[in-house]
């Protein structure tokens, strides 16, 4: 198996670039490709109704199941004779995830750091790879408070109220939430690959995730 879990706080570029490989991939003819957006992992679960133990709880039981899958996935193409087969580029198993565990701090919910880390060991050993995009500390307020409250609409703004009294300190603490990312990157058990996002170059940025998807 191959793939890239995309990670990154809001307004990252995440999205942009999950959906600009995912279109890359389809180009090159790559016809096996599980594709999960972050709205099918963390957020569907945190608008579900329940207090934070409770989507805790049914994260971390999507996350076992998704990743028994993907090993399961790649042991079946292991032990057959695609891996030779002259269309193997295509027939890969391919996995493109957007947030994953790597979103569990970020949406304040009281992570597990042992399950965690033995999820993402799992997933290391399957053959996946996480693109963390960083954004600059000097352009934090502008790409993910005020531009992402404009693209977003209104009930982001009044998530992002939650941050601080006023877009300095909303910035402030989206940088402590990227520093936080960074540090749990460094002490994951899955390769990293840390991809700068200051110049916004998100077609750049999607050939360089494409390209640690196909390893």
């Amino acid at each position: 198996m191959r793939g890239v879990i995309l990670a990154g706080v809001w307004g990252a570029g995440k999205t942009t670039v999950h959906g600009s490989v995912l279109r890359r991939l389809a180009a090159a003819n790559c016809q096996y490709v599980i594709a999960i957006p972050q709205a099918a992992t963390i957020t569907t679960h945190t608008y579900a109704p329940g207090d934070a133990a409770a989507h805790l709880s049914a994260i971390l039981q999507w996350l076992e199941n998704l990743t028994g899958h993907l090993e399961d996935a790649d042991a079946r193409f292991a032990a057959s004779t695609l891996p030779t087969h002259r269309f193997a580029p295509q027939w890969t198993p391919t996995a493109l995830l957007e947030g994953l565990t790597f979103d569990l701090p970020v949406y304040r919910l009281p992570t597990p750091l042992d399950r965690v880390r033995d999820l993402e060991a799992r997933l290391a050993d399957v053959g996946l790879t996480v693109a963390l995009l960083r954004v600059p500390d000097d352009l934090v307020e502008e790409q993910c408070v005020r531009s992402t409250r404009a693209h977003r609409g209104p009930r982001w703004a009044r998530y992002l109220e939650s941050f601080g009294a006023n877009d300095e300190a909303r910035a402030t603490h989206v940088r402590r939430v990227q520093d936080m990312l960074v540090e749990h990157a460094e002490h994951s058990p899955l390769p990293v690959k840390i991809l700068d996002t200051g110049d916004r170059a998100w077609g750049r940025l999607a050939d360089d995730v494409t390209a640690v998807v196909k390893g």
